[in-house]
């Protein structure tokens, strides 16, 4: 047993301020101390089931998902075993300290507490990274393991064959959140420095990060552009504003008077609405209530009105099992 296996994190209160070295995940020296410290109480692991995680095949479902246009994004949703490993990597690497800026991934911090961050009164820069998960590569896994994290080598592989579908983060991965951030952390690192030498707020949520300040302009988002470059990724949905233009960050309309719900969310939710109301059957209900009540959960989050809003529809459309019609909304 290693010094780090002293103290299982499951048999005390874990803490969220541990420095990266006192990760369970740190200095795992075979593939066998990485299947125990895998393990949950209700969920034990051997060698011979991280192999078979590491396998593509078999291990996720794949389907794809459309916006508004009809464009279609594949999404790798990890079945519900490897789905249990990748929570247990997320929840192992969530205690670990991180810098401020970050808002996703971190308990107690938000989309909400992302926008928050920023005044609403200042010139603000957003800026997204293209394609992010794609673009985490197997190789920058295995370096974040191999070298922040000191993993044994065959280790270090396996995990990051763990964390990938074909070569790259799944989209549908509790992990990839977490792992993304890791795994680019040196370049988010580098453009909050370059944002705090310039007096701007910088917050990073997944791949969406926001500069605000009064010396938030074309330049400095020309400067981070290059940054993110020069690390190897692309960047897009670029944009300045000023002071007293309306900010949307991460989904939230920033305002001088607090938050509001996003003119494009009210849109969607009364087309939800209006679609609802035209539906023929059952079925129709059911397809259209599905992404209409997230909708409005997700409004909720921004202006509590629409909790009970979104309440009254699921007591209107759920329907008892043995009636014919719709199950229960969950």
């Amino acid at each position: 047993m290693t010094s780090c296996e002293l103290v299982d994190p499951m048999r005390k209160k874990p803490r969220t301020d541990l420095p990266l070295s006192d990760c369970w995940l740190s200095a795992i020296d075979s593939p066998s101390t990485l299947a125990r410290r895998l393990s949950t109480p209700g969920h034990k692991l051997c060698v011979d089931d991280l192999s078979s995680f590491a396998r593509d095949t078999g291990n996720y479902r794949l389907f794809p998902i459309f916006n508004e246009k009809g464009k279609a994004r594949p999404i790798q949703w990890p079945k519900r075993r490897l789905q249990g490993v990748h929570a247990r990597i997320h929840k192992l690497l969530s205690r670990v300290a991180v810098p401020k800026y970050l808002h996703s991934a971190v308990r107690g911090k938000s989309y909400i507490s992302n926008a928050a961050a920023h005044d609403p009164k200042m010139p603000t820069i957003k800026i997204d990274v293209k394609k992010f998960f794609p673009s985490v590569s197997r190789v920058v896994i295995f370096n974040f393991f191999a070298g922040p994290l000191k993993c044994r080598r065959d280790v270090a592989g396996l995990l990051a064959d763990i964390l990938t579908f074909d070569a790259h983060l799944p989209t549908g991965s509790a992990a990839s959140p977490i792992i993304a951030y890791y795994s680019f952390k040196p370049m988010f690192d580098e453009i909050a420095q370059f944002a705090e030498s310039l007096g701007l707020t910088m917050t990073c949520y997944v791949d969406d990060m926001a500069l605000s300040g009064p010396r938030a302009n074309k330049g400095v988002l020309y400067a981070i552009r290059g940054i993110i470059a020069r690390h190897g990724l692309k960047s897009h949905k670029a944009h300045t504003f000023s002071g007293l233009q309306p900010k949307v960050v991460t989904g939230v309309c920033n305002t001088a008077a607090g938050p509001r719900v996003p003119n494009k969310l009210h849109l969607k939710i009364k087309n939800g609405f209006d679609a609802l109301a035209k539906a023929q059957n059952a079925v129709e209900e059911g397809k259209i209530l599905r992404p209409l009540l997230g909708r409005m959960e997700a409004a909720a989050q921004i202006d509590p009105a629409f909790k009970a809003r979104a309440k009254t529809v699921r007591a209107k459309y759920s329907r008892p099992k043995d009636v014919g019609g719709l199950e229960k909304i969950e």
